[in-house]
């Protein structure tokens, strides 16, 4: 019976290091530029997302949500009452799409994540990725690290479908494919992945690479492993 695993993106397959704080002070530094009387409120703008200049919490907007919460965040620190609401997130969702996808960035594998995926690919899973990243730079950063050429499947934040924790992506994957939900197994590092599997009633595998710990994964994800690279091993 064919098999198919999904797995998270950043902190599971991709490192949570610092590429995502320069996308976001970018980012920042992009909206400060727009709005220069918020140039003060840097700490307000990190802080309100979950993210400190060295971390970012498991449960954070930047951990588990779009660029769309992000941005809805922000818009509620603005001091000039005037500006219009969609106007700012759409802006500031097309200042993420062009920080996130910019050539200069360098992404970095979990390690092992390559040898697992191909493994996966010879015994013939399924592979989807399922993230909050939007299209286009989940793409670009699945290929700036070649793991693009292992993925089946991707479902990442396109505006129209729900993202994690909703369950939408693994009905797309599961029908696409012609999969039963016992075949189906989730890989991911965050409580969001958690909810995501139960949501869509199969097993998770909480890993340890990126904004969780053991302590918040235990007693909720199925099975804990340090990373992807202990997937063959424990199939």
């Amino acid at each position: 019976m064919k098999k198919g695993i999904i797995f998270d993106k950043d902190g599971t397959l991709i490192q949570l290091d610092s590429v995502w704080y320069k996308i976001v002070h970018n980012v920042i530094d992009d909206i400060f530029r727009m709005y220069p009387k918020e140039e003060s409120k840097r700490n307000e703008y990190l802080k309100i997302i979950g993210m400190s200049d060295n971390d970012f919490e498991s449960t954070s907007l930047l951990a588990c949500k779009t660029n769309y919460f992000i941005a809805d965040a922000w818009f509620s620190l603005l001091e000039d009452s005037n500006v219009n609401k969609e106007g700012f997130i759409d802006d500031v969702c097309v200042l993420f799409k062009k920080h996130s996808t910019s050539d200069d960035l360098v992404f970095t594998e979990v390690e092992g994540a390559k040898e697992t995926l191909k493994y996966l690919k010879e015994q013939e899973y399924v592979i989807g990725v399922v993230t909050a990243d939007d299209v286009d730079a989940a793409v670009h950063s699945l290929k700036m690290t070649g793991l693009y050429d292992y993925v089946d499947f991707l479902g990442a934040d396109d505006g129209i479908n729900k993202p994690k924790p909703e369950s939408d992506f693994f009905h797309m994957f599961k029908e696409k494919f012609s999969l039963n939900e016992e075949c189906v197994l989730m890989v991911g590092d965050t409580l969001t992945d958690v909810t995501f599997a139960r949501n869509s009633n199969i097993k998770v595998v909480g890993v340890l690479s990126g904004a969780s710990s053991k302590e918040d994964l235990e007693g909720k994800a199925d099975y804990i492993l340090d990373s992807v690279k202990d997937i063959p091993g424990n199939l």
